[in-house]
C-alpha cells in the first residue's frame, strides 16, 4: 500500500546511502502506477522537488511501471494465479534465496528429465531413434528453468521476468545430494529383459529398475510367454538368415558374435561385466566393420580411433561413459593392442576420471559393449583374458566381391529392421528365463556372470561353439606368444637349474638360441641386469603354456636366483 507523503519522503530520507534511496523511489513508483493522475502528480512534485529522482527519470520510470503492470495482467501474474500447467513463478532476486528456491523445485519434479546418475546431476533427451544423457552444468540449467519454471526479480523499475544468473545456478549444481531426484541407472532405445522376468517395453522413465526407455525401435511387443513356434522361428532367422553369410573362421567366431548382438538388452539380468569383442579378419574387406556397424545400428554406438596414449584413452573413455551410447567401437586398429587404461576399464564396474576443463573426479557406471576391429589384431599385456574373439577369414582373395547373400544388404536392412533382430534375441533370452534360465558352468576371470548367463542361453538352444575358442586367444596375445617361448628355451638352455639374471644376459651374447627368444626391452633399448631382474619379477608365477617362473632368495650373497619349471597342466 502506497504511504502518504510525507511519511513517504521521511522514508526515502533515512535511506543508507544512495543506491538505497533509489530503490525506494522505484518501489514507490511502481505503486503509483496504478495510481490517479491526480495523486501520481502530488507525488512526482515532492519526490522531484526533493531531489530523490530527476523529472526525466521519473517520466521514465512511471511509464515503464505501467508498462511493467500490463505484462504481469497478462503474463507473469497468470504464473501464480492457479491457472492449470502454469507453476508459481520463483523470486530470484536475492541470490540466496534463488539457490534455495531452485535447489527446491528441481527436487520437486519442476524440471522435466532430470535425474541423478551417480553423483551427477544428468538431463535425458530424445530424438526419433536414440536417447542421450547429458550432464546438467549451468548452461543446460538456465536453458531448462526458461523453459519449465518461471522467474522475476525485483528491479528498480519493477517486478521483471529474469534467469539465475550463471554463478548461482553452479552454487546450485555443487550440491551432491539430492534424494528426492528420481535415481537413473540408465537408458535405452530399445526393449530391455529384467531379472524378474518382465520385459521392459513401455516408454518412459521405470521407477521400479530407475531405466528410462525410449522408444527409437519400431517393433511388435515381445510376449510374456513366446510360443515354441516363435522361439524356432527367432533362432532359425539369427543363425541361418541374418548372420548366414558371413566367413566365420570356425563354429565358436559365430557363436561369440551371436553372444555379443543378445548382450545389451540382457544388461540388466547380467549385472555385470561384458569382455572386449575383437573382430579380427586377415584380409581387408573381410566384414570387420561391417559386423560392428550392424551392433551400432542395432543398440546405438559411437566409433572411436583407438588413441595412441594412455592419457588419450583415459578421455575417450570417459567421454564415451559420459554419453549414453551402448556400443563403443575401436575400428581398425594397426599395431598391438595394450592400452593400460583399456585393461582397468574392462574389469571396473565404476570409472573414476577428471572432468575435462575442471579439478573434480567424476564416476560413471561401465555399462556398455566395447568392441575393436583390426587386421590379425594382436594383444598385449592382460587384454588376452578380457577379450573374445570374433575372426572371420573367406579363404580367397578380394572378399568385398562376394555376391549371393541371404539379406542383399545387411546394413541398410539392419537400420530399416531393427526391432525384428532386437525382437528375435528377446524371444531366445525369454525363453531360456521362462524354462528356470538354466546357467553354462564358463568360467571366465572378471566376467564369469556373462560368460554364464549367455553361455547358458546358447546351451539352452542348442547353439554350439561359444568361448570354445579362447585358448586360441594367446595366439592373439603378443605377450603371452612372446614369453611362452622364452620360457621354452630357458628350460631348454638351463633346465631347471637356477640362474642369475646376469648370467642369463651373458650367454644371451653367445648363445643365438637364447638371444633370439629374449622378451624386447619395456622402452626398446639393450638390456641391464637390473631391468631383467625387475621383469622377471613381473612374470613369476604366472603359467605360459606348462611353464612357471619361480624365484630363489640366495641369502648367502644377497641376490635373486631365477628357475623355470615346467608343470603339465593337464
Amino acid at each position: 500500500m502506497l504511504p502518504p507523503l510525507d511519511l513517504l519522503l521521511a522514508h526515502l530520507e533515512g535511506a543508507a546511502d544512495r543506491n538505497e534511496r533509489r530503490k525506494r523511489v522505484h518501489r514507490a513508483i511502481r505503486l503509483l502506477a496504478a495510481a490517479s493522475v491526480e495523486r501520481q502528480q502530488e507525488y512526482r512534485d515532492g519526490i522531484v522537488s526533493g531531489k530523490y529522482i530527476s523529472a526525466s527519470d521519473w517520466r521514465d520510470a512511471i511509464r515503464e511501471a505501467k508498462r511493467d503492470q500490463s505484462r504481469e495482467r497478462s503474463g507473469l501474474a497468470a504464473a501464480g494465479s492457479g491457472e492449470p500447467g502454469r507453476p508459481e513463478a520463483l523470486d530470484i532476486t536475492d541470490e540466496p534465496d534463488a539457490v534455495r528456491e531452485i535447489t527446491a523445485a528441481i527436487s520437486s519434479g519442476a524440471l522435466p528429465q532430470v535425474y541423478m546418475r551417480g553423483r551427477q546431476l544428468v538431463h535425458v533427451s530424445a530424438a526419433d531413434d536414440y536417447v542421450v544423457t547429458s550432464d546438467l552444468e549451468a548452461d543446460l540449467l538456465r536453458r531448462l528453468i526458461a523453459d519449465n519454471l518461471p522467474c522475476v526479480k525485483q528491479t528498480p523499475m519493477g517486478c521483471r521476468g529474469a534467469l539465475p544468473e550463471p554463478k548461482t545456478c553452479k552454487a546450485i549444481l555443487a550440491l551432491m545430494d539430492w534424494p528426492k531426484v528420481p535415481k537413473l541407472s540408465g537408458v535405452a532405445s530399445y526393449p530391455l529383459l529384467l531379472p524378474d522376468g518382465s520385459i521392459l517395453q513401455e516408454p518412459g522413465y521405470d521407477s521400479a529398475s530407475g531405466l528410462y526407455l525410449h522408444q527409437g525401435v519400431p517393433m511388435l511387443p515381445v510376449s510374456e510367454r513366446p510360443s515354441k513356434q516363435e522361439v524356432q522361428a527367432a533362432r532359425s532367422f539369427l543363425l541361418n538368415k541374418y548372420l548366414k553369410d558371413f566367413p566365420w573362421a570356425d563354429d565358436a567366431d559365430k557363436a561369440n558374435y551371436l553372444a555379443a548382438l543378445i548382450s545389451p538388452p540382457l544388461r540388466e539380468v547380467i549385472a555385470d561385466l561384458f569382455p572386449l569383442i575383437y573382430v579380427t579378419a586377415p584380409e581387408r574387406g573381410s566384414g570387420k566393420s561391417l559386423l560392428t556397424a550392424l551392433m551400432t545400428s542395432l543398440y546405438g554406438g559411437a566409433v572411436r580411433t583407438y588413441p595412441e596414449n594412455d592419457s588419450e584413452m583415459r578421455k575417450v573413455i570417459t567421454a564415451a561413459l559420459r554419453g549414453a551410447e551402448p556400443v563403443i567401437v575401436f575400428d581398425n586398429v594397426e599395431g598391438i593392442v595394450g592400452s593400460a587404461a583399456l585393461a582397468a576399464l574392462l574389469t571396473a564396474k565404476m570409472w573414476t576420471d577428471r572432468i575435462l576443463g575442471g579439478s573434480d573426479d567424476g564416476k560413471w557406471p561401465n555399462d556398455r559393449l566395447w568392441m575393436l576391429t583390426g587386421t590379425n589384431v594382436r594383444l598385449g599385456g592382460d587384454h588376452a583374458q578380457r577379450s573374445v574373439r570374433v575372426a572371420i577369414d573367406y579363404g580367397k582373395p578380394d572378399p568385398d566381391r562376394r555376391t549371393g547373400f541371404a539379406i542383399p544388404d545387411i546394413a541398410q536392412w539392419t537400420q530399416a529392421n531393427r526391432g525384428t533382430v532386437i525382437r528375435a534375441a528377446l524371444i531366445l533370452a525369454r525363453a531360456w528365463q521362462l524354462d528356470g534360465a538354466p546357467e553354462a558352468a564358463h568360467a571366465m576371470r572378471g566376467f564369469t556372470r556373462w560368460a554364464r548367463v549367455i553361455g547358458g542361453i546358447l546351451d539352452y538352444h542348442k547353439i554350439s561353439g561359444f568361448l570354445a575358442n579362447r585358448d586360441e586367444n594367446r595366439g592373439h596375445d603378443q605377450d603371452y606368444a612372446e614369453w611362452e617361448r622364452f620360457l621354452y628355451v630357458w628350460s631348454q638352455v638351463y633346465g631347471d637349474r637356477p640362474q642369475l639374471a646376469r648370467q642369463v644376459l651373458t650367454d644371451m651374447v653367445t648363445n643365438q638360441f637364447l638371444g633370439e627368444a629374449m622378451p624386447s626391452t619395456p622402452h626398446g633399448g639393450p638390456w641391464a641386469t637390473k631391468a631383467l631382474g625387475e621383469l622377471l619379477e613381473t612374470h613369476a608365477g604366472r603359467w605360459y603354456d606348462g611353464f612357471t617362473l619361480r624365484s630363489q632368495k640366495d641369502k648367502h650373497n644377497k641376490v635373486q636366483r631365477w628357475q623355470v619349471s615346467k608343470v603339465d597342466r593337464s
